[in-house]
């Protein structure tokens, strides 16, 4: 949203002719609260985006676990992500006053959550396998690599559906939401293309190295599209410096990761270096999301 968009809502506000009688306060905690609602879905499509991650995330330290990478660590880990996930998931049907959630009115995204839930009991339950019995809960792990996808395809239904389910929306609000999605969509693809990474030279599984390629194509093209903005999808390129430095940060990362990941064979010290540093990229990644969804000044 640019700095104008208060403005412009103002002036269109004003030409209604019962609005145009109300008092300059009342008229700016109208326009307020218009903003506020804006904002509000944002956030919660930042959430719904971070759900994709944590399904990724979850399936990457599952494989870490499988290969007696820092287990005990690790296990903590996918509890942690794997509450958070089921926490969030109840938090969009019935509120969460921690996650600042409130229940979910809209009867589409209300059928979309309950298509997650079916999905995500019998997953739930393989991982907390995992949690409690580690590398020896090999079924349960297998479970986690074959249906990780479905999950994820589930939870990317999701967001969608948090992000049609305002027609009200004007075109700058429904811009805002374009970026967010885009943008938290990163954070889910650096997961992915690790987990993918480990699957390929860890595993020895081909049939990944494809699913690879299209990942970190996908991510690329992406850092572009926010960085540089894209006239085909509608996204802007940003001129807000905090964001701007935010995407800023996440190219410099990916320029010392993306050779790693192309890279045919890494050794153990490589391999290592991906899953060590996408943390960072990680958290860089995330940081600019919570910009795109926050700035007034895009």
């Amino acid at each position: 949203m640019t700095k104008f968009a208060p403005l412009l809502l103002s002036a269109l506000l004003c030409s209604t002719p019962l609005i145009a009688d109300a008092n300059p306060a009342e008229l700016s905690s109208l326009i307020g609260d218009m903003m506020e609602e804006g904002n509000s879905l944002n956030y919660t499509i930042n959430l719904a985006g971070k759900q994709r991650m944590l399904i990724q995330k979850m399936s990457k330290v599952a494989l870490l676990i499988s290969l007696s990478i820092e287990s005990q660590e690790n296990s903590k880990k996918l509890d942690s992500f794997a509450k958070l996930y089921d926490q969030t998931l109840k938090g969009f049907k019935k509120g969460d006053d921690t996650l600042k959630l409130k229940a979910t009115e809209n009867k589409d995204v209300l059928k979309k959550i309950e298509d997650v839930e079916q999905k995500w009991k019998p997953f739930y339950e393989n991982v907390q396998k995992v949690v409690a019995d580690g590398v020896k809960a090999k079924d349960s792990i297998d479970y986690i690599i074959k249906n990780n996808e479905e999950m994820l395809s589930v939870s990317n239904d999701l967001v969608t559906a948090f992000e049609e389910s305002n027609k009200d929306l004007d075109y700058l609000s429904k811009f805002r939401l374009r970026v967010v999605n885009l943008a938290g969509r990163q954070r889910m693809l650096i997961e992915k293309m690790t987990k993918e990474k480990l699957l390929v030279n860890k595993l020895k599984d081909d049939s990944y190295k494809d699913k690879l390629k299209k990942s970190i194509e996908l991510f690329d093209t992406s850092l572009t599209t926010l960085i540089n903005g894209n006239k085909e999808n509608n996204i802007s390129k940003p001129t807000n410096g905090d964001l701007k430095a935010a995407y800023d940060k996440v190219e410099k990362l990916w320029n010392k990761l993306k050779p790693l990941y192309e890279k045919e064979k890494l050794d153990k010290k490589e391999l290592m270096v991906i899953v060590d540093e996408s943390k960072e990229l990680s958290k860089e990644m995330n940081a600019a999301v919570k910009k795109a969804e926050t700035v007034l000044e895009y």
